[in-house]
C-alpha cells in the first residue's frame, strides 16, 4: 500500500506526485522534479493486493500559468487505469479535499480509524471511507474509488481478531445532509460490515432511525445465527446483489434521457445519468429487500438507434429494452424467463430538453 497526501497533477499525459520543494517552472520539469504515479505503482508489483490512497485535491490548483513561478498544471489528477490495483481518491473528480478542523483531515481520519477494522474486507474499505467523509463534510466532499480487483475478499484484520467497532466520526454542525439521508448513509455502512459492533454502532448514532429495528434484529440473529431448523440466519434488510454505488460506476456518454424519472410500477424516482441510472428515493424490492438512494439499478445505458436504448438492469439481473414514445415517456420491457417485467418511466425533469426534443423528431412514425 502506498498513502499519500499532498498535490497530484496530471501532466503530459501522465499522473505526477509534487514534491513540496518542486519549482516547476515548466511542464518540461515534470520528469525531474515530480514522481510519476506509474513509477508508484511499479514497486508495489508481486504483492497480493495493491493499493493505492491518493489524499490529494482533484481540481486544479494551480491554473493559474507556468509564469507565474506556481506549479501550474491542466488539470488535476486523471483516472488510474490499472490491474489488480485499488486505488481510493480523498475526492471526486474536481472536488477540494477538505483540511478540516482537527489534527488529521476527514478523510484521514476516517482512513485510520477503518483501516484496523476486524472482518472488513479491503474490497469495502473504500466505500465505508466514502460514507464517513460524506457524513462528516455535510456532503461537501465525496471520496472516489476505482478499483480493478479480484471478488475474494481481502482482510487486513481478520474478523477473529475482535470485535472492533470504529470510533464515530464528529459531524460538523454545518452538516448539511438531512436526517434521513445521514440515517440511509449509516445503515448502508452497517450493512456492508455486517458485524455486531456496525449495528451498535448505527443504534448509538440513530437510536430512533428507521432502520432500528432492523438493526436489533441483526445483533440478535448473529448472537443466535441459525433459525428453529438449524439454517444460517439472513440478516435483516440485506441487499443480496449489493448494488454498486452512483460513483462506483463511471460515467459515459451524455444522452437525451439523462434526468430524472419516475418507475409506474412503483412511483419511485431514479435519475438516469450518462450511461447509468440510479435511486433518488429507497424501495423495497421483490429480490433484493432494500435498495437505498444512490445505489445504481440500470447501468452501461447505451443508444442504439433513434429512440431506441439499452441497459443492464441490475436487480433483476436482465438486459433492459428502453423505447422512447411520442408522449416523451419510456416503455422498458426486461425479457425475464418465463414472464417478462414491463414498465414506463414517467418523464419529470430532463437535462437537456432541446437534446430531448431533438430525439423525438428523429422516432419512426406510426403507420
Amino acid at each position: 500500500m502506498v498513502y499519500y497526501a499532498g498535490h497530484g497533477i496530471e501532466g503530459q499525459g501522465k499522473n505526477w506526485l509534487i514534491p513540496v520543494n518542486a519549482e516547476l517552472n515548466s511542464s518540461l520539469d515534470l520528469p525531474y522534479e515530480a514522481l510519476n504515479l506509474d513509477r508508484v505503482m511499479e514497486s508495489l508489483s508481486g504483492a497480493q493486493m495493491r493499493m493505492v490512497v491518493l489524499d490529494a485535491c482533484r481540481n486544479n490548483p494551480f491554473a493559474r500559468s507556468w509564469k507565474s513561478g506556481t506549479r501550474a498544471v491542466n488539470r488535476g489528477l486523471a483516472g488510474v487505469e490499472a490491474d489488480d490495483v485499488l486505488v481510493i481518491y480523498a475526492a471526486a473528480p474536481g472536488q477540494t479535499a477538505m483540511d478540516g478542523d482537527g489534527e488529521n483531515s476527514p478523510f484521514a481520519s476516517s482512513f485510520a480509524n477503518r483501516l484496523p477494522q476486524a472482518g472488513l474486507p479491503v474490497q469495502l474499505l473504500g466505500g465505508m471511507v466514502r460514507d464517513d467523509v460524506l457524513t462528516a463534510t455535510g456532503g461537501a466532499q465525496r471520496p472516489f474509488v476505482s478499483a480493478s480487483i479480484t471478488g475474494t475478499p481481502v482482510y487486513l484484520v481478520d474478523a477473529a481478531n475482535g470485535d472492533y467497532a470504529p470510533e464515530p466520526l464528529r459531524t460538523p454542525a454545518l452538516a448539511k445532509l438531512d436526517e434521513a439521508a445521514l440515517d440511509a448513509l449509516a445503515w448502508q455502512g452497517a450493512m456492508k460490515a455486517n458485524t455486531t459492533a456496525s449495528y451498535r454502532a448505527y443504534l448509538d448514532g440513530f437510536p430512533g432511525g428507521k432502520f432500528a429495528n432492523l438493526a436489533s434484529e441483526n445483533i440478535a440473529s448473529q448472537s443466535n445465527p441459525t433459525d428453529a431448523d438449524g439454517n444460517a440466519k439472513k440478516p435483516a434488510g440485506l441487499i443480496d446483489a449489493m448494488l454498486p454505488d452512483r460513483y462506483e460506476i463511471a460515467e459515459t456518454e451524455a444522452l437525451p434521457i439523462d434526468g430524472i424519472w419516475k418507475i409506474s410500477s412503483i412511483k419511485k424516482r431514479i435519475r438516469i445519468e450518462k450511461g447509468r441510472a440510479f435511486a433518488l428515493d429507497g424501495w423495497t424490492h421483490a429480490l433484493i429487500l432494500k435498495i437505498l438512494p444512490e445505489m445504481v439499478v440500470l447501468r452501461d445505458i447505451k443508444r442504439i438507434a433513434p429512440g431506441k436504448y439499452e441497459a443492464d438492469d441490475l436487480p433483476l439481473g436482465a438486459k433492459a429494452k428502453m423505447t422512447l414514445q411520442a408522449d416523451g415517456n419510456i416503455k422498458v420491457r426486461n425479457n425475464i424467463f418465463p414472464i417478462p417485467v414491463k414498465y414506463t418511466l414517467i418523464r419529470e425533469t430532463l437535462d437537456s430538453s432541446e437534446a430531448m426534443k431533438d430525439e423525438l423528431t428523429l422516432l419512426p412514425s406510426e403507420k
